[in-house]
């Protein structure tokens, strides 16, 4: 049994989960707004249109032969939520293709009144900022005045016609801040549902119940689920509503997520937190004491002395997930060498993998690394590939010399070589001549260049085919520490900054023509950062002005375009709910990921993303200050839609409520807790991760 990759079961496949305890809501109601309990039951018939909404916006991919086959993760028992699940053989569940009722009447709670429209009424009891209960005749307001239309609250989560997987954490409702006297109505409603769901409460933010939303998932997916939010100030009782629409799709989503979480740029400074699908907080995947590796090196090849140890690592930056499902590689501080870790808790978090030899982490140590990437079909026994940039020139030794003028190779590294490492044992001790000559030789064995023939500009960043065929890169002439960069006059970047997507195929590691991405490579703008779907068809990826630096960006904006070239599809993801007053470009729309698998389902193909923004204007602490773009990122999910015509359908982003936005937990280092906290450059893989812990309970209500 495969017992480590952490996926989440379907919910509503699971059948009912116990509905969710309340209690009963306090100071009594009044006759007028809840004359009798709620019996359950009846009502009429709901929509059975199993159609999507309107589509956002649609690009239309030329045809794609050889399409690849999408893995099915399968999941058995368990409750879809904190406690995960299991990678196991079984009945696929990726999608829904049942409904658990055609005339349905769910959107009910323990503790709940039924009022006179026949709707199921609840006055939250745990509001989510510990704030004071309404009491019942504080409410009766709202069953008899209007509200206006126009100045209701800011909804800002979900995202006004978003799209959920099936699986996905319950849906939070954001709309604040009121003042002190603000109470709010939150009422749900769906076509398929006999009576709506209104809940009551003076926080700025509530979660739908995870009874609802598992009743939602199982018989009301496809269909629009309508919340509107309705503000009545005590002191004027003046009222003002908003609604906001959004679906939940039948196709689930798998895999684990895993991303960098920083308060600065120093050691210790950063770590890496994770979640799966349906977890309602997030564990620390990895920090850097846990790390037991040893062998990082400085530019004269010597092992370092800044860590704990000599050739202990000092940070964690450029993650990437390893096909083995337990493991990461990332880079540490300067010179900028690999790192191996695994993250797996059953296998030992911190320790190095088993299938890393000695001569495979001593390449991996080299300095002069970019960002790296794996390919399932190139990770086997005795062969265990991965692609890097390194801006080590072709034919170079290793150390001994500055390299970060120079543009950045392609790169492959045989992490299980049985070439013996050259540097011996861990010495503090520059290498000789003699064993930098000997590391010149190791390449046609262990490691070497991919040939880009046509293209003479810098490889960074690449993503590499699930398929193990085709590499796709940015090919960049101002590469800086393995990292993109811009050309630039007096330091302000110049519009003679190259960054376009390039396709090459690996061909054994051999590499070929390199050849520019038809909407990813136009020379008016930067395009950088890619992600292939999980069929390889698509590629998202940053686009961002061609004066711009493209670290950190904040005109940076997240597209998408088919592999083999087309018309570039700007996300609608990428603009921010209008009444907040953000704008993209302007906020950080950065690092799309694409999840491990885009189900099919009725026809449809669904493709899940996480990408960062910081949209929400949280500013750094001033321990990060020195970061550029003034404001930290968080993570949000959005979704495309191909119908099985090629067309793709954007949605809006949605804030992913669970992770956090201020240092929290009890591993980080001393002094950063409470600090504000930058979420990005995620991972969406099928790897193994810690389990997060209960989400805290809600303050305790004000007396």
């Amino acid at each position: 049994m495969m017992h480590n990759v952490r996926t989440l079961a379907l919910a509503g496949a699971l059948g009912a989960l116990a509905v969710a305890c309340a209690q009963q809501p306090q100071g009594g109601f009044t006759a007028g707004e809840f004359p009798s309990s709620s019996g359950g039951g009846g009502g009429s018939s709901g929509a059975n249109d199993d159609s999507g909404g309107p589509p956002q916006a649609v690009i239309v991919p030329p045809p794609s032969t050889g399409d690849a086959t999408i893995g099915i993760i399968t999941t058995t028992g368990g409750d879809a939520g904190d406690a995960g699940g299991e990678l196991e053989a079984g009945t696929p569940v990726s999608c829904v293709t049942t409904r658990t009722c055609t005339t349905c009447d769910e959107l009910t709670v323990t503790g709940d009144m039924t009022a006179t429209d026949g709707s199921h009424a609840y006055i939250e009891q745990a509001p989510d900022d510990g704030s004071r209960v309404p009491l019942a005749a504080e409410i009766t307001p709202f069953a008899s005045g209007t509200p206006t239309t126009s100045g209701g609250p800011c909804v800002t989560e979900p995202g006004d016609g978003a799209l959920f997987p099936n699986n996905w954490v319950r849906v939070r409702f954001n709309y604040g801040p009121g003042s002190a006297t603000t109470i709010f109505q939150i009422r749900i409603h769906a076509a398929r549902q006999a009576h709506d769901f209104v809940a009551y409460t003076r926080s700025p933010t509530w979660e739908l119940p995870k009874s609802i939303w598992t009743a939602l998932a199982a018989s009301t997916w496809g269909e629009d689920i309508t919340a509107t939010v309705t503000s009545l100030d005590q002191t004027t009782m003046a009222m003002a509503s908003s609604p906001v629409t959004f679906q939940i799709a039948p196709a689930n989503s798998n895999g684990s997520m895993v991303y960098w979480a920083a308060v600065g740029l120093n050691a210790g400074q950063a770590w890496l937190e994770s979640f799966s699908p349906g977890d309602e907080n997030v564990a620390q995947a990895l920090t850097v004491p846990q790390v037991a590796w040893n062998l990082s090196r400085n530019l004269n090849g010597a092992l370092q002395t800044g860590g704990a140890g000599p050739g202990e690592t000092q940070c964690i930056g450029c993650h990437v997930a390893v096909p083995d499902h337990q493991s990461v590689l990332f880079l540490d501080t300067y010179p900028w060498d690999g790192v191996a870790s695994i993250v797996d808790p059953d296998a030992g978090p911190g320790g190095l993998p088993n299938w890393l030899t000695p001569g495979g982490a001593e390449l991996l140590s080299l300095p002069w690394k970019g960002m790296m990437s794996f390919s399932s079909s190139q990770w086997a026994a005795g062969s265990h590939i991965a692609i890097a940039t390194s801006q080590n020139p072709p034919g170079a030794t290793w150390f001994g010399a500055n390299y970060q003028g120079d543009q950045a190779s392609l790169v492959w590294i045989d992490l299980s070589t049985q070439a013996p490492p050259v540097l011996g044992g861990n010495t503090t001790n520059t290498p000789t001549p003699g064993q930098i000559n000997m590391l010149a030789t190791l390449p046609a064995t262990s490691y070497g260049t991919i040939a880009r023939n046509g293209d003479n500009n810098g490889a960074l960043a690449p993503a590499w085919s699930h398929d193990g065929k085709t590499i796709v890169y940015v090919s960049n002439n101002a590469a800086g520490d393995g990292r993109l960069g811009c050309v630039s006059t007096n330091g302000v970047c110049t519009n003679a900054t190259i960054a376009d997507l390039y396709s090459v195929p690996y061909n054994g590691s051999q590499g070929g023509n390199a050849t520019p991405i038809t909407g990813a490579a136009d020379p008016s703008y930067l395009e950088y950062y890619p992600s292939l779907s999980p069929d390889d068809k698509l590629v998202a990826f940053n686009r961002a002005p061609g004066i711009d630096n493209p670290y950190y960006d904040g005109n940076a904006e997240v597209n998408v375009v088919p592999v083999a070239g087309g018309t570039p599809l700007r996300l609608k993801a990428n603009d921010p709910p209008a009444c907040t007053g953000a704008k993209s470009p302007g906020v950080t729309n950065s690092w799309p990921k694409f999840a491990p698998d885009g189900p099919t389902c009725g026809g449809s193909t669904y493709y899940w993303l996480i990408f960062s923004s910081s949209r929400l204007g949280i500013p750094f602490a001033p321990i990060g200050a020195g970061q550029s773009g003034g404001n930290t990122s968080q993570l949000y999910l959005t979704a495309l839609v191909d119908p099985g015509t090629g067309q793709l359908t954007s949605y809006p982003a949605t804030f992913i409520w669970n992770q956090h936005t201020k240092v929290a937990g009890t591993s980080v280092p001393t002094g950063l807790t409470n600090d504000t906290q930058s979420n990005h450059t995620p991972q969406w893989e099928q790897v193994a991760l810690p389990p997060p812990p209960p989400p805290p309970p809600p303050p305790p209500p004000p007396r």
